[in-house]
Formats: C-alpha cells, sequence, structure tokens
C-alpha cells in the first residue's frame, strides 16, 4: 500500500495532473493579465528593467503552461509522476520571476505562493507539496534579495517566510489524516468487495450442490413425506440464492459497474417471461396474478431489456409476496403514442398489506424493511426497491409509490422508450466482420434443421463444410480427417460437445480452433467450455455475423473474398402477416438471405416445423412423467430449434422449462403442457404461413 505522501493509484496522479494543467490555463491567464496591469500602473519594481524583459519572462510563462498541457494530455516521454515533479518546481519559480519584476503590487500577489503549494499538496500528496515549498522559499529568498520592495520590508518579507513554512506544514499534517481516511475507507470498500465475492463463489458453490441433491431426491423418491422436505428445501434455496443475487446487483449499482446499453427489444416477450417465472409462485400462494400490456404497443423497442425485466420482477415479486389474498398485477400502458416513441407507464399493484406513508419513501434505502406490524415475518434482505429504483432512474425514469395499509400498493414509473423502427436509419451499424479465404470446417449438430442453416451459412462465404449428426460421427470425422475450424453443438444425444472436444483434444497434438454452438447462455456453461479451450461460444440464433466474426478472430491476417451475401431480393412484404409475437420477421429475412435458392427457406422452414412436431411429441411424455432430465433436454433442443427459426415466444418458454424444478413442475405441468401446445401450435401457423401463397385481399392474422 502506497503511504499518505502517494495518491492511492497511478491514474489518480494522471487525472490531477491534467486537472492541474487546465487550471493553470483558465486561471494562470487572467492572473498573469493582472501582473502585467499592475507594472504598467504602478511600474516595474527597479528602473532597470524594461518592458522587454517584462515581455520576455511573459512569453516564456504562456509557453510553459501550454507545454504542461501537452505533456499533461500525453504524459510521452514522462510520467505523470514525473510531469507532478517538474510542475511543482516550475510554477514557483514563474512566480517568483513575477515578483522580482513586480512593484509594490508583488505584496497582493505574494499569497498566490500558497495557493501554489497547497494545490499540489490537495490535489497530488504531500511529497510535491514539499518540493514545491522547498522551491517556493528559495525563490522567494532571492526576490527579496534582489528586489527593492522586499528588501525595503524586511518585517513583511519575514511575516512571509513564516506563514510559507508554517501553514504547509500545518497542511501536511491534515492532508495524513485525510489520506490516512481515505485509505481506510478504500480498505473498507475493497473488504467489501472482498465479502461480496465470497459470497458469490462460497454460498453458490454449495447452494449448487444443496438444489441438485434435493431435486435428485425429489425426483426419485415415492414418499410424500420426503417429496415435501425436498420442496422445502428448494425453496429455501431459491430464496437464498435471490438475497445473493440482491446483494450483488446492490453492490454493482453502487460502484457504478452497471451501465444499461439499449437495443431493440420485444416488449410483449418480456412482459411474458415475467409472468412465467412469477405464476407459478403466485399459484402456490393461491392469489391472481396478471400482466397486461396495452393493445398500441404493435413495435419493437429500443432500450435494456434485462434491466426493465429486474425492475418488473423485483417490484412484482415483491407484491406477490407481500399479499395474502387477492391479487397483484403487473400492467403497461401507453400514455403517449407518437410516430417514434411511447411513453409508457409501467405499474404493478396489489391488494397485501401496504406500507404507512410516513415509511413510504425509506422502503427505497439499501436494507430497509418495514418494522412494524406483520411485514417482518416476509424475510428478505430489503434490496428489491432499491435495486429497481436506481434502475428506473438510469433508465430516465422516477419511481413512484402510492400505498394504503391493509389494502395494497401501487408501484409505478414512466419511461419514454423509442420505437425500433425509428432509429433503424439513424443508429450506424458496426462494421461487419470480414469473410475469410475458404477452409475445410466441420460443423456437428444432431438436429437437422440447424446443421442445414449452419452448412449454407459457411457455404455462403465459400467454405469446405462437412457435417456430422452426432458426437460419435463427429469424433470420426475428426481423428480421419484435418480441418481449419470446428463448430460443435453443445447438447448432443449421444454426446455433448465437450466431451466431443476433449478427446478430440486427447488423440490430437495439434487441433483446430474449436467453437461451441449452444442455446445455453449461463455463465457456469461459458466458463466451463472457454476453461476447457474452446476458441468460443456461438449463441444461438446463429448469423452470419457470429460464424464470420468467429472466425475472422482465428484468421485475422488473411484478406478475405469478395463477400458472397447479397441482399433478399424476395420481398419483405410477404412476411407482415406473420403474427409478431411468435414469430420475429428479422430472422426469416436472414433465413432468406442464407441461399438464393428458392427452395431452400422453404425446406428450412418445413424441417423446421417437423422438428418442431417431433420434439414436442417427446417432450409431452416427459412433462407428465416430471422426468426433469428429459425435460431439459427437450427443453434445450426445442430452444434452439425455435431460435434458429425465429421462434421467440416459443424459445422464452423452452429457457424458461429449463430452469423449473421438479417440484415446481409436478404442480404446473398441465399449465407448462397448454402453453408450450400453445407457442408450439401458434408458431407452426405462422412459418405455414410463410410457405402459403397469398391472396392480395388476405387478411393479417392477429396475435
Amino acid at each position: 500500500m502506497k503511504t499518505a505522501s502517494h495518491l492511492a493509484s497511478d491514474h489518480d496522479i494522471e487525472f490531477s495532473v491534467k486537472a492541474q494543467a487546465l487550471l493553470r490555463l483558465k486561471l494562470g491567464f487572467p492572473i498573469l493579465a493582472l501582473m502585467v496591469l499592475a507594472i504598467w500602473f504602478w511600474g516595474p519594481s527597479s528602473p532597470a528593467i524594461g518592458w522587454t524583459q517584462i515581455g520576455a519572462w511573459l512569453a516564456i510563462h504562456a509557453a510553459y503552461n501550454f507545454v504542461a498541457l501537452h505533456f499533461a494530455t500525453r504524459l510521452r516521454p514522462f510520467s505523470a509522476w514525473e510531469v507532478v515533479v517538474v510542475t511543482a518546481i516550475l510554477d514557483p519559480i514563474m512566480l517568483s520571476g513575477w515578483l522580482a519584476l513586480m512593484g509594490p503590487p508583488a505584496l497582493v500577489f505574494v499569497g498566490f505562493y500558497l495557493f501554489t503549494i497547497l494545490g499540489h499538496g490537495f490535489r497530488v500528496g504531500v511529497v510535491p507539496m514539499r518540493i514545491c515549498q522547498c522551491v517556493t522559499l528559495a525563490g522567494f529568498l532571492i526576490v527579496v534579495w534582489v528586489s527593492p520592495v522586499w528588501r525595503g520590508q524586511p518585517l513583511i518579507s519575514l511575516s512571509h517566510i513564516v506563514l510559507l513554512i508554517v501553514v504547509p506544514l500545518y497542511a501536511s499534517m491534515l492532508l495524513r489524516k485525510l489520506h490516512a481516511a481515505r485509505e481506510h475507507a478504500e480498505r473498507e470498500s475493497q473488504a467489501k468487495s472482498q465479502l461480496l465475492a465470497n459470497v458469490s463463489h462460497e454460498l453458490r458453490t454449495p447452494l449448487t450442490g444443496i438444489v441438485s441433491s434435493a431435486q435428485l431426491i425429489e425426483a426419485e423418491t415415492r414418499d410424500p413425506l420426503i417429496s415435501e422436505r425436498a420442496a422445502a428445501i428448494l425453496k429455501l434455496s431459491s430464496a437464498l440464492n435471490t438475497e445473493i443475487n440482491q446483494l450483488l446487483d446492490l453492490a454493482k449499482h453502487q460502484a457504478k459497474q452497471i451501465r444499461p446499453e439499449s437495443a431493440a427489444f420485444d416488449l410483449a416477450s418480456v412482459l411474458q417471461h415475467l409472468q412465467l417465472t412469477l405464476r407459478p409462485i403466485a399459484a402456490v400462494r393461491n392469489i391472481e396474478f396478471a400482466v397486461q400490456v396495452d393493445e398500441r404497443v404493435q413495435q419493437a423497442v429500443i432500450g435494456n431489456a434485462h434491466e426493465l425485466s429486474s425492475v418488473l420482477m423485483n417490484l412484482a415479486g415483491n407484491a406477490i409476496k407481500f399479499t395474502e389474498k387477492g391479487r397483484a398485477d403487473v400492467s403497461v400502458e401507453v400514455i403517449e403514442d407518437l410516430a417514434d416513441e411511447y411513453l409508457l407507464r409501467f405499474s404493478v399493484q396489489d391488494t397485501g398489506i401496504g406500507i404507512p406513508p410516513e415509511l413510504q419513501e425509506k422502503i427505497f434505502e439499501p436494507f430497509y424493511q418495514v418494522s412494524t406490524g406483520a411485514a417482518r415475518r416476509y424475510g428478505g434482505t430489503g434490496l428489491g426497491t432499491t435495486i429497481a429504483k436506481e434502475l428506473v432512474t438510469l433508465m430516465g425514469g422516477t419511481l413512484h409509490v402510492k400505498s394504503v395499509p391493509h389494502r395494497g400498493s401501487l408501484f409505478w414509473f414512466e419511461l419514454r422508450m423509442v420505437k425500433a423502427t425509428s432509429v433503424s436509419a439513424e443508429v450506424p451499424e458496426e462494421a461487419p466482420a470480414h469473410a475469410v479465404d475458404a477452409k475445410h470446417i466441420l460443423v456437428a449438430d444432431d438436429h437437422a434443421t440447424n446443421l442445414m442453416l449452419v452448412k449454407e451459412m459457411l457455404k455462403k462465404d465459400r467454405h469446405i463444410v462437412a457435417t456430422a449428426q452426432s458426437g460419435a460421427e463427429a469424433l470420426e470425422c475428426l481423428n480421419t480427417m484435418s480441418f481449419d475450424a470446428v463448430f460443435l453443438d453443445f447438447h448432443m444425444a449421444d454426446m455433448d460437445g465437450a466431451e466431443v472436444f476433449e478427446l478430440y483434444r486427447f488423440g490430437k497434438v495439434h487441433t483446430a480452433p474449436t467453437f461451441f454452438i449452444t442455446a445455453d447462455t449461463t455463465a457456469a456453461t461459458t466458463r466451463r467450455l472457454l476453461d476447457l479451450g474452446a476458441a468460443g461460444l456461438l449463441h444461438k440464433p446463429i448469423t452470419f455475423e457470429k460464424l464470420r466474426a468467429a472466425l475472422a478472430g482465428q484468421f485475422q491476417n488473411e484478406p478475405g473474398p469478395d463477400s458472397q451475401l447479397q441482399v433478399s431480393q424476395h420481398p419483405s412484404a410477404l412476411l407482415k402477416a406473420v403474427p409478431v409475437a411468435y414469430i420475429d420477421l428479422q430472422v426469416l429475412d436472414v433465413l432468406r438471405e442464407v441461399s438464393e435458392a428458392p427452395e431452400f427457406l422453404t425446406k428450412m422452414l418445413s424441417a423446421g416445423i417437423a422438428d418442431m412436431e417431433r420434439l414436442s411429441a417427446e417432450l409431452m411424455p416427459s412433462l407428465e412423467n416430471v422426468d426433469i432430465e428429459a425435460v431439459r433436454f427437450h427443453a434445450h433442443a426445442l430452444k434452439g430449434v425455435s431460435l434458429n427459426l425465429g421462434a421467440v415466444r416459443l424459445a422464452t418458454l423452452a429457457n424458461r422449462l429449463m430452469t423449473v424444478s421438479a417440484g415446481e413442475l409436478r404442480h404446473t405441468k398441465q399449465q407448462w403442457r397448454a402453453d408450450i401446445e400453445e407457442a408450439i401450435r401458434c408458431s407452426i401457423a405462422g412459418l405455414r404461413d410463410v410457405l402459403t401463397p397469398r391472396r392480395p385481399d388476405r387478411r393479417s392474422r392477429s396475435t
């Protein structure tokens, strides 16, 4: 740890150097002008001093200010600390020169010595302040020796010397205490961060084992009592995991590590995910839970879907937790529907215990909970509303609350959200990755639709593509042929991509860069695959840019051929009748661009529909039997197929189904069955709508 004579970090020193250089310009030049005017009005300190000497010193001082700014902003070839030391020496020298030139007004400007010394001390530290003080004393003694103004007033000169000695010494004591307090605060902050890191690792790791063990017990036992106990363990584990996540989120927000990034997203999908997540919890508590979206919200919006989902999840989760009977509702209402944006009001209302008026502001404070009455028995960290308020503020809104004790609460906020179509021509797209020279590539996937899609995309860029429909077939190809790159599906029926990759590496000295294709976006999976030595992960849906960026990252120095990707000549208007709540039109447009052959889209969609029907038929018995491992396997496969075909609502359902516990599934399997069947039916209808020729007067389907 650095002593109090230094700043805590090089970044702080660089910032201080730049700030001092800018201050030297903003404040220095007006003071220089005043000193020149003072010399012009009262005359110089000696008749021997002329305007030539004054002008030369003015030019030197002005040049010094600009040179100091130059090196402060570029810091080459000097370090920030070297610039600090040099300016701590030259600043008092410049002022000493002016005091030697000036007449009686020098008695006024001598106070800038202290300004210079203390400025270095408070901005940079005690060491540069000491350097500046020593140079100041030496310079002032020379001024007293050579200037008639100061020689004629020895007592005033002595009083200033005493001030230049005593004041910086006293200030250095205060600075040491200030730095000590700052270091103590930083140590406390680091300790807090370390604690949160330990919470994340030391608690989550065994918690994962607890959850897995409880799920196995619940799935394997036929004893109702044991099953009930396992369900209780899962419920408590879920609550503990939620509180850990809230602690970590709060630390990130307070450290300003979270910055919402805007992107286009479907608001209906966010609300549906919220409903799918919280509806089983509400059902267990025997309260009604509903999510309503204004019918006027027909377009995607620009914003941060994750942060908005986090806000609504916290508020709606609290509404359900603090409601014993009645209902909790989430609604999105259009306040203004303009040409390029919506003004939306998001509301969460419940019929729960309510909040007393005098406590309604305090609930937004970290860790605060209503401590009176029955509220304490609900538990929790008291961070949900704090995190929600901070996120709403970051998104440009204000979170409000209105509540009546024993009658319920209403939380609401308003956000202006730009319509996605209105910014398509204004937001510049990132430069697309170039297509590298033709490579020999292996693609392995046990789903024909996904395999065909990736193969056609790679062939579009003139790559030579070999395919494998299972892990065993992929290993056989890898053992008998050499490839420049490999794309493995992570989840395959016989063995997952990780096993294939490990066996491949074991049997080869030099292996090709291997990428995993997966619909699993969890941090654990990402970390596992990267730790194995994967070249990268491609999350579904797969696009040209993802494939090209992956290959370009491995073959950076190779010039690419002219891109074969042409803009689709098929009229996109044919897609407008597809139900947008179930099908993402942009994904279908990408599929049109994969191949110019008119039968390709038909073949892809037909194969995708067949995969959906097959996976649905395999999934339903697993749901009925509460075979949690089979459910997760089939849900993952269904998610991958859905994403590649733009079936966003089905993909959202499948993603949620991948995380459902056996206990929750046992109580909600009929609802899951109905939701999956409805989503598959509507998604297939939408895809078949693309394949069916349209008549001019045919009406669009409604969502």
